[in-house]
C-alpha cells in the first residue's frame, strides 16, 4: 500500500473530535491546525496532518509551497528532515494535507535536550541553531527580489545527531514572505478559528503579528526561549540568554536597530504570559465549537485538539 492510499485509509478511520479511537494509531502532539499521528499503516514515519483548506486548490498550493520552504532552507544550509508532501483528496470534504518525514530518535529531539541535556550539551545545541539562524537574516537583508525566509527557532522543532547537528523538522508553517507579503497567507490559520472570532482576528491582523515576530532576531529568540517555560525548565533560561544575548550584541546588532538589545529574564516571563493566557483562552472557545458542531448541530468537527496542557 503506497503512502496516499494509508493515509486515505485512516482519514476515512479518523474521527478528530476522538482521534484515539482510530486503529493502529499513536497520538504524538497536535498544534493550532495540526495532529502528529504515527500509524501502523506506515512504520517508521511521523504524520503530520494539515487541515483548514477549502478546496483541493488550495491544499495543492500549500504542498507547493512547504516544498519550496524546504528547498529554501537548504539553499541557505539549514539541513531539513527529509519531508513528503501528500495531499489527501476526502470525498464530499475538504482535503487536508499530511507531511511524513521519518521518525527521528527521540533522544535527539531538541525538547528532550532542553529537558536532560547538561549544561554544555544544551548550550552548544543552542549555538548551532543560532548558527544556522543567523546566515539565514543575513540573506534576507542582502537579498534584491523581495524573497526573504526565516524558521521558528524553538528547540523543539530540531533534531540533533550525534555531533550536534541540527536538522529542522518543523516545516509546517512555511515562513516565506515576497515584498513583505506572507505568501501562506492567512486563512489556514484563522480556519481553526470559531466563526464568531475571525472577525476580530483580522482586525487585528493577529495572523500577520504572530508571522511578523520570526523574520525579527529579538523577538524570534525571545519566543524560542519562552518555550523553556512550557517544556517545564524555567531554571534554564538563564543559560539560553547568556548564549542568545551574546550572539544578539556580536553576530546580528546590525540587522535591525533593536536587534542588540539584550533580552531580559522579565521580557521572556511578560511574553510567556501573554501568549499563554491567549492560547488558553482560545483553546477554551475551540472546545467550545467543536461541542456546539458535534452535539447541537451533529457536524463533523474537523481539528484535532490537545487535551489537558501543563504550562
Amino acid at each position: 500500500m503506497n503512502e496516499g492510499d494509508a493515509l486515505a485509509r485512516f482519514e476515512a478511520a479518523l474521527d478528530p473530535a476522538r482521534p484515539e479511537a482510530a486503529p493502529g494509531i499513536a497520538m504524538i502532539g497536535t498544534g493550532e491546525v495540526s495532529a502528529v499521528f504515527a500509524l501502523a499503516a506506515l512504520p517508521g514515519r511521523v504524520c503530520k496532518r494539515m487541515a483548514g483548506f477549502r478546496a483541493a486548490a488550495d491544499a495543492e498550493r500549500y504542498a507547493a509551497l512547504v516544498r519550496r520552504y524546504v528547498e529554501a532552507l537548504e539553499g541557505e544550509g539549514v539541513r531539513v528532515a527529509e519531508t513528503a508532501v501528500v495531499p489527501v483528496a476526502r470525498p464530499g470534504r475538504a482535503p487536508v494535507v499530511y507531511l511524513l518525514q521519518p521518525a527521528l530518535d527521540a533522544k535527539g529531539l531538541g525538547n528532550h535536550l532542553l529537558r536532560e541535556a547538561d549544561d554544555a550539551a544544551l548550550a552548544r545545541a543552542i549555538d548551532a541553531v543560532l548558527a544556522r539562524v543567523g546566515p539565514l537574516l543575513r540573506a534576507n537583508r542582502a537579498r534584491r527580489d523581495g524573497r526573504s525566509v526565516t524558521v521558528d527557532a524553538q528547540l523543539s522543532n530540531w533534531h540533533f545527531d550525534a555531533a550536534g547537528q541540527p536538522t529542522l523538522i518543523d516545516v509546517g508553517t512555511p515562513f516565506l514572505r515576497k515584498d513583505g507579503a506572507d505568501e501562506i497567507g492567512v486563512e489556514l490559520f484563522l480556519a481553526p478559528v470559531p466563526p464568531g472570532m475571525r472577525a476580530l482576528y483580522r482586525r487585528m491582523r493577529a495572523v500577520e503579528r504572530y508571522l511578523d515576530a520570526f523574520f525579527a532576531p529579538r523577538s524570534l529568540l525571545v519566543d524560542a526561549i519562552a518555550n523553556f517555560h512550557k517544556e517545564g525548565r524555567p531554571d534554564r533560561i538563564p543559560l539560553a540568554l547568556a548564549r542568545v544575548n551574546r550572539w544578539l550584541s556580536e553576530d546580528v546588532a546590525e540587522l535591525d536597530r533593536r536587534g542588540g538589545r539584550p533580552i531580559a529574564r522579565a521580557d521572556v516571563d511578560r511574553y510567556y504570559a501573554r501568549d499563554a493566557k491567549t492560547l488558553e483562552l482560545y483553546l477554551r472557545a475551540r472546545r467550545l465549537d467543536r461541542w456546539l458542531r458535534t452535539r447541537v448541530l451533529r457536524q463533523r468537527y474537523d481539528f484535532v485538539l490537545p487535551g489537558a496542557i501543563r504550562r
